[in-house]
């Protein structure tokens, strides 16, 4: 007869919380996409309906945005060592002016930042940012780099797609789609060095049995 006694190995344990960042961030993310698709207008010009595309994207990289400034926030004020600190008033700072260029973008196209999609992602950012952090070695706090991590690289795409085209000004707000890229790319190195340290502080093992 089969024992369905739980396997204490596979309780909950402590950070195990439904509300991750993984989990959070692929629902804004199925969301935006499904919404996408069911309100695409089938009647527009293909150049009409470009531009729509455009602004959509723009939106949804906005709503990225808004959520990694309000994790990037709570890090900054929970973490306790100085280089996080350091690290993350930077990081805040540099979010909000990629923040402000997203927007001037979607301005040159005559299109507002504002958004039901973008208002519920502000609202799932709030829940994301109470549950985000922890001490260092706790899985949460793990879970929450590399959500960042995964953020930034999106962001990294953006820019580098942006580059191919020729409709838009080579220079925004005094800086370049390539120098957004560079920014981009020194981010993610920044959280994955902090990450990696984080993995050898979560998953260590003082010995493994046989």
């Amino acid at each position: 007869m089969m024992d369905h006694t739980s396997d204490p190995s596979e309780r909950s344990q402590p950070g195990d919380s439904p509300f991750t960042p993984f989990a959070l961030l692929g629902a804004v993310a199925m969301t935006a996409g499904l919404t996408a698709y069911l309100a695409w207008p089938t009647s527009r010009s293909v150049s009409a309906r470009q531009r729509q595309a455009l602004v959509a994207y723009l939106h949804d990289h906005l709503s990225g945005s808004d959520m990694a400034v309000q994790v990037v926030h709570r890090l900054g004020s929970t973490l306790q060592a100085t280089q996080d600190q350091t690290l993350f008033r930077r990081l805040s700072k540099e979010f909000e002016d990629e923040r402000a260029v997203i927007r001037t973008l979607l301005k040159q196209f005559g299109a507002s930042g504002r958004s039901i999609k973008r208002a519920a992602t502000v609202a799932s950012g709030t829940v994301l940012s109470a549950t985000a952090g922890g001490e260092p070695g706790d899985l949460s706090l793990l879970r929450t780099f590399e959500a960042l991590a995964i953020g930034i690289q999106g962001k990294r795409c953006l820019w580098r797609g942006l580059q191919n085209l020729d409709t838009l000004p080579l220079t925004l707000d005094d800086v370049t789609f390539v120098e957004l890229e560079v920014r981009a790319v020194r981010q993610w190195e920044a959280i994955e060095d902090r990450r990696l340290a984080l993995v050898a502080q979560t998953f260590s093992l003082a010995s493994c049995g046989s």
